[in-house]
């Protein structure tokens, strides 16, 4: 693949904004590895992935949209980094829901093998989202 295919395929994985977890097959190798954020952990196998990643996310922030500030793209890499926001209606972080609107700094780092994510590596500023919870560090 090229990196206008990669740089589309990022955009089309965030376009999704979907509950239907099966939408990710189109993007997602079934043998892929997520590497969280630090405290997640890593995730093996896309069955995994939607059940220990996305669909909590989901049930977390269900109203959630991607506001992507730079995507980047070779033709083996892809990279992204924005804001994730959505109102907190669901348990993050063992945060109960507090109903409010979360703006949640990320960057993406996609390995791409045969037109699909094969690899990611993740990073959000988890202390900046507890702080938006209301959790207060001394």
């Amino acid at each position: 693949m090229n990196a206008e295919y990669n740089k589309k395929l990022v955009a089309d994985m965030y376009a999704l904004n979907t509950k239907n977890l099966d939408a990710h097959d189109k993007y997602w190798h079934q043998d892929m590895i997520w590497h969280g954020p630090p405290g997640f952990g890593d995730i093996h196998g896309l069955e995994n992935f939607k059940e220990q990643v996305m669909k909590p996310f989901y049930a977390a922030f269900p109203d959630y949209y991607v506001e992507n500030d730079i995507v980047v793209a070779d033709d083996t890499w892809a990279s992204a980094t924005g804001y994730l926001t959505g109102t907190h209606k669901g348990t993050y972080l063992n945060i109960e829901p507090t109903g409010k609107l979360i703006k949640m700094q990320f960057s993406d780092f996609w390995l791409i093998k045969d037109g699909k994510f094969s690899e990611n590596f993740v990073m959000v500023d988890n202390y900046s989202v507890l702080k938006q919870m209301g959790i207060t560090f001394k």
